[in-house]
């Protein structure tokens, strides 16, 4: 864990689920480069598609191509903070360079994307993977914590309007957060959330295993010719 780290709302350190979301995250990240896969599209589990989502990216993707844009990481979901800080990619209506958000719904990444968040090693001084992607971006507001990495130069963007979003929201009949409500980790040791009721739907009894929790649903050249996919107050509460 990064030393002094506090989650900024909770003033909290890491929780168990934290640390398995991230390590589903860096395991991909470990299988894209280990396989070399050029371009891959991750979705969180816990996702729904905006309507005619193929046909969106699609057209999106195809753009891209044709401009050649240089990206490594775009996202198409995640919780937005300050859009006024999000000017939009030249040449594109539908991109944005994205200011510090939440959330790692889903995103686009490319080989030399997944390089860079491994080679700074952040198993060693680990945050909250959504923390650590706008750190990487160089979008990161708090100075103590994005001072530990450097460089910070991960070419990061996200659709706008975003493509993905959850299922379901905080106070929601069946809403589940498996990395707000686990356990924490405090001094090396770990310390089960109080408030975390067995009835309730919430708590490590429901954490689902790191490794199912993304899926990889596009993959290597995912990017055709064309641009076209070819398918072969915690956080939650803002």
């Amino acid at each position: 864990m990064l030393p002094n780290f506090l989650d900024p709302y909770g003033n909290r350190p890491l929780t168990m689920g934290e640390i398995g979301c991230f390590l589903s995250h860096y395991f991909i990240w470990q299988d894209i480069v280990k396989n070399k896969y050029k371009e891959t599209l991750l979705f969180e589990d816990d996702v729904r598609f905006e309507p005619y989502f193929k046909r969106k990216l699609n057209i999106i993707t195809r753009n891209m191509v044709q401009q050649n844009l240089k990206w490594e990481l775009i996202y198409l979901g995640r919780k937005l903070l300050r859009t006024d800080k999000e000017p939009s990619v030249p040449g594109f209506d539908d991109l944005v360079y994205p200011y510090y958000s939440y959330w790692t719904l889903s995103y686009m990444i490319t080989y030399e994307g997944a390089k860079k968040l491994l080679d700074m090693n952040p198993l060693s001084k680990l945050v909250p993977v959504d923390e650590y992607l706008p750190i990487m971006f160089n979008k990161h507001p708090e100075k103590s914590w994005w001072e530990h990495f450097e460089p910070r130069n991960l070419i990061a963007m996200s659709v706008s309007p975003l493509l993905v979003f959850p299922t379901h929201y905080t106070g929601e009949s069946n809403y589940i957060s498996d990395t707000e409500d686990s356990t924490q980790i405090e001094g090396g040791s770990e310390t089960e959330q109080p408030n975390a009721d067995p009835s309730s739907g919430s708590g490590s009894q429901n954490q689902q295993s790191s490794e199912h929790s993304l899926k990889i649903a596009f993959d290597k050249n995912s990017m055709g010719e064309h641009g076209n996919l070819d398918p072969a107050r915690s956080k939650e509460e803002l």
